[in-house]
């Protein structure tokens, strides 16, 4: 029986496509936690930008939120995880942005600050909607960042690790990696959460599409990857459904006997 359910947002709740939430991932994900599974959301966005339909008040009631990659992990009762970056690290991947090796968005609790609008930050909000982002990085280190969005080809990643000290990067798109804590990412969130609901791996099921996710299904004793996630994704995953527009989430759900 599962007691905990995590998804990813973009590609796995969230269409590509409509930027919406299928009616039917509404209704599997309602009758899941009528049934007493905690829908938690384990996701590369922050607070500020996950979808209204994910939103309090919003269709789809969710228990708790490792935002930022797991850095920063809330519920209603309060924050039980709080890992931002480090200043000297921060400062040394703004230097670079500055300098014009690549363009960033900082990722902060009350805003998002950005070194240009580039065709680059352009190409990915057209796919995973706009991101309302301050032009600028002069104030960066006036409140903590718990993630970097470092828009650089993979296999590039050594420009700014070798120039901080306690970060690491994960991808799940070819535009950009995530700058996050050295320990962080989506399984730290997860281990936070069981923790704070008494709840073991075998109890849980994670749901997801992208690279990032590979490492959260390895902390859960079922997973499901979505219809259009990688080939990579996939083979790591325990069971592989369709796409989100083709009621990926309810047929997943089907199978492990959820609905």
């Amino acid at each position: 029986m599962f007691r905990a359910a995590f998804f990813d947002i973009d590609g796995t709740l969230v269409s590509f496509e409509t930027h919406g939430v299928p009616d039917s991932t509404v209704k599997a994900l309602a009758h899941m936690r009528e049934s007493g599974v905690k829908i938690i959301l384990a996701t590369g966005r922050s607070l500020l930008d996950v979808h209204p339909d994910l939103q309090p008040g919003g269709r789809i009631a969710v228990d708790a939120v490792l935002a930022f990659n797991g850095q920063l992990c809330c519920d209603s009762k309060g924050t039980f995880r709080d890992c931002p970056l480090e200043e000297k690290d921060v400062r040394a991947v703004v230097s670079q942005a500055e300098a014009g090796l690549y363009d960033v968005i900082l990722m902060q609790q009350t805003r998002f600050l950005m070194s240009r609008y580039s065709d680059r930050i352009r190409s990915t909000e057209e796919r995973v909607g706009k991101t309302d982002a301050e032009l600028g990085l002069s104030d960066a280190l006036s409140e903590p960042t718990y993630q970097i969005c470092a828009y650089i080809d993979e296999g590039e990643e050594g420009i700014f690790m070798h120039e901080c000290s306690n970060v690491e990067f994960t991808r799940w798109c070819d535009g950009f990696c995530d700058i996050i804590p050295k320990g962080g990412g989506k399984p730290a969130g997860i281990k936070a959460a069981l923790a704070r609901y008494g709840i073991e791996p075998d109890e849980c099921i994670a749901f997801g599409d992208g690279g990032n996710d590979i490492a959260m299904f390895g902390c859960v004793g079922q997973s499901v990857a979505m219809g259009e996630a990688s080939v990579a994704v996939k083979v790591a995953a325990s069971y592989v459904t369709s796409n989100v527009d083709d009621d990926g989430i309810l047929r997943a759900c089907e199978h492990f006997g959820l609905l």
